[in-house]
C-alpha cells in the first residue's frame, strides 16, 4: 500500500508539474518568425562583419574583464507565469544599455511587469513573441523595474500599474508616479543562422531566441546538443565559447528559472546543428 500511495503521490506530482516545464501555455501557438512585427532601418550587422574573423570565444559577460550582462531572473516567482518572452527580450535590450552606457553603474532592469501589464498585444503569462514586445517599447516606451516590480500575472493597463509608489503604514494606498524615465527601441527584427546571429551579437549585443525547452529542464551542465526544435519558450544569446575537450562550438544562453536552475541559470548550446531551435527564431531591438 505505501509503494502504491508513493507512486501515486509522485504521479500527481508529475501532472502538476507537466506543464511548468514550457514556458507556453499548451493552448498557446508561438506564430512564424516571418509573421512577427519589425521595424528595420539600417544596414544589418551580418552585410559588414566577416565572422570568419572573429575569434572562437565572444562572451559579453568578460569583454576584456568588464561584464555587460545584466542580471539572473526568475519567471516562476511568486507564481507561475509563461512570460519567458518578456524576461528574455527585457534582458537582451537591458544588456545592450549596458553596453552602450560603456557599462556605468547602476544596472538598468527594465520592467517586465509593465510589458505584461500594457504589452498584452504581443503576449500575456500564457505566452508571447520577444518581437511583439520590442514593438510595444517602440511605440510606448518602458520603464525601470523600481516603478513596477515583477508580480507573475497580467493586470491592467493604469498609470499605477505602469508606476507607483506606496505610502505608510504597510498596506497602505499607493498612486501612480506622474514623472519617470522610459526607455525606447528605434528598431527591432529577426535573425537566424549561426553567421548572422554572431555579427548581431558582436556588433550590438545579445539577443532572444526561441528554443525547445522541454529537453533542458532537468539540465545540470554541458553542452546540449539535442535537435528538438518544437518552440515552447524564449531565452537570452549573450555569445558563443569553444569547448578545446570535445572540439565543441556553443552558444551561450541565459534563462529566466533562476540560479537554481543550469549553470548559475545559464546553459551552453552546440552551435550549427539548430540545437534546440535555437538558430531559427530570434530576435534584437536597439
Amino acid at each position: 500500500m505505501k509503494s502504491i500511495t508513493n507512486l501515486l503521490i509522485l504521479s500527481i506530482i508529475g501532472i502538476a508539474y507537466s506543464y511548468p516545464l514550457r514556458c507556453f501555455h499548451p493552448n498557446y501557438t508561438f506564430p512564424p518568425i516571418e509573421e512577427q512585427p519589425k521595424l528595420i532601418k539600417s544596414e544589418m550587422p551580418h552585410i559588414y562583419t566577416d565572422v570568419s574573423l572573429l575569434d572562437k570565444n565572444f562572451d559579453w559577460r568578460n569583454i576584456n574583464g568588464t561584464n555587460y550582462c545584466t542580471r539572473n531572473l526568475n519567471q516562476h516567482i511568486p507564481q507561475y507565469c509563461g512570460s519567458c518572452w518578456a524576461h528574455g527580450s527585457m534582458s537582451s535590450l537591458a544588456d545592450r544599455i549596458k553596453i552602450m552606457r560603456k557599462g556605468e553603474f547602476p544596472d538598468i532592469n527594465l520592467s517586465i511587469q509593465v510589458i505584461l501589464n500594457c504589452g498584452q498585444s504581443a503576449g500575456t503569462c500564457y505566452g508571447g513573441t520577444a518581437l511583439g514586445a520590442y514593438e510595444w517599447v517602440a511605440q510606448h516606451g518602458v520603464p525601470d523595474e523600481t516603478c513596477q516590480v515583477y508580480q507573475a500575472d497580467d493586470f491592467s493597463c493604469t498609470n499605477e500599474n505602469i508606476c507607483k509608489t506606496c505610502g505608510y503604514p504597510p498596506g497602505g494606498k499607493c498612486n501612480a508616479v506622474e514623472t519617470y524615465k522610459k526607455y525606447f527601441v528605434d528598431e527591432f527584427g529577426p535573425v537566424s543562422g549561426v553567421n548572422d546571429m554572431k555579427a548581431e551579437i558582436y556588433r550590438r549585443g545579445p539577443i532572444s531566441c526561441g528554443v525547445d525547452a522541454n529537453p533542458v529542464v532537468d539540465y545540470t551542465g554541458g553542452i546540449v546538443d539535442d535537435r528538438s526544435s518544437d518552440i515552447d519558450h524564449i531565452i537570452a544569446v549573450t555569445g558563443w565559447g569553444y569547448d578545446k575537450q570535445t572540439d565543441t562550438e556553443y552558444w551561450i544562453v541565459r534563462n529566466s528559472w533562476g540560479t537554481y536552475w543550469g549553470e548559475n541559470g545559464w546553459m551552453r548550446v552546440k552551435t550549427g546543428i539548430n540545437a534546440l531551435g535555437i538558430e531559427s527564431a530570434c530576435s534584437w531591438a536597439t
